[in-house]
Formats: structure tokens, sequence, C-alpha cells
């Protein structure tokens, strides 16, 4: 009903689309994959982490999360975002978005950063890049999830991106070569 008030249109035209629920699902979740969440954790080539001199980590990750938190509010995908946060319990495919979407790409997008850095030697050689990468995820989880209420109910998320920066900063010193 959201969806068919937001286009204007009834529920008997939307089906003439999709065959039932799960199938809009689908398609909604399609969008996210091919809008937001493929280009957003490509692999990246390991030569640009190679070079001379030190690599800023934090703002590597500050400005890519500029880039992909901007991707994100210029396709509009926060009501995607609600639609897979309330659907994950219902439908299966909701779910095994979330789970690999949302909790294991980032993870493995910032593990991969992470190995080129170490392979390149600029971060510690005993740095468990794995535990890490879930780490930093899991920052960018928190920032993206209190952002995305506070839009929801339209309130100013006043930190903008200083405690994302802060967090990355601290993580960024601590492997530091």
């Amino acid at each position: 009903r959201d969806i068919t008030r937001t286009l204007g249109v009834n529920e008997a035209t939307l089906y003439n689309h999709f065959k039932n629920k799960e199938d809009l699902l689908n398609a909604i979740l399609q969008r996210l994959d091919e809008t937001l969440i493929t280009p957003g954790f490509s692999a990246l080539p390991p030569e640009i982490f190679r070079g001379e001199g030190p690599f800023d980590l934090t703002g590597f990750l500050i400005s890519g999360a500029e880039r992909f938190f901007t991707s994100a509010e210029k396709n509009n995908i926060l009501p995607t975002w609600r639609i897979l946060m309330m659907n994950q319990y219902r439908y299966e495919a909701a779910h095994n978005s979330v789970q690999e979407h949302i909790l294991d790409a980032p993870v493995r997008f910032f593990t991969q950063i992470l190995e080129h850095l170490k392979a390149e030697g600029r971060i510690k050689s005993d740095t468990d890049c794995n535990s890490t990468g879930r780490i930093i995820a899991a920052i960018f989880f928190d920032y993206s999830f209190r952002s995305n209420l506070n839009i929801a109910w339209n309130r100013i998320y006043d930190e903008d991106l200083s405690k994302l920066r802060t967090d990355l900063k601290f993580i960024s010193e601590g492997i530091k070569e």
C-alpha cells in the first residue's frame, strides 16, 4: 500500500507488473544491489595501495563513505532500506539480502582493502584483516543505521561524518605500520 500510495497508482496496477509481494520484493532487492551494493563494494585493484610514503586509510575510507552515502541518497535508497529491514523476518529473499549485502559484502570489501595494505607493508604485518574488516564494517553499519533512523524521523543527524571519522581514525592508527 505504501508503494502504490507513493506511486499514485492502485494495487491492481502494481500487480500487472509483479506476480505477488515476493516478486516485487525481489525487484526491489535487485535494484538495491545494482544501484548501491555492487558499485559500492566492488573489488579494488591492489595497485591503488602501492606507492611511497604513508597511506591515509582514514581519509580513504571517509571519501569512500561520502561517495557511498551520496549514492544512496541520490538513488533514494532509504525506502528500500526500510522495506528490507521490515521484511527480513518474513521473506527469505530479504533475509538473504540483509545477510549478503548489509553484513557480508562490506566485511569482504574492507578485509580486501586491509589485505592489500598488509601486502604492501602499509599496515602492521600482524593485523588480523578479517577481524579489523568486520570492525570497520560494524562502524559503517552503525553510522548508516543511525543516520537512516534519524532521516526516517525527520531529525538532523548532527554528528555528520565526524563521529565516523573519529572511529575510523582510531582503528587506522592502531594498525598503522
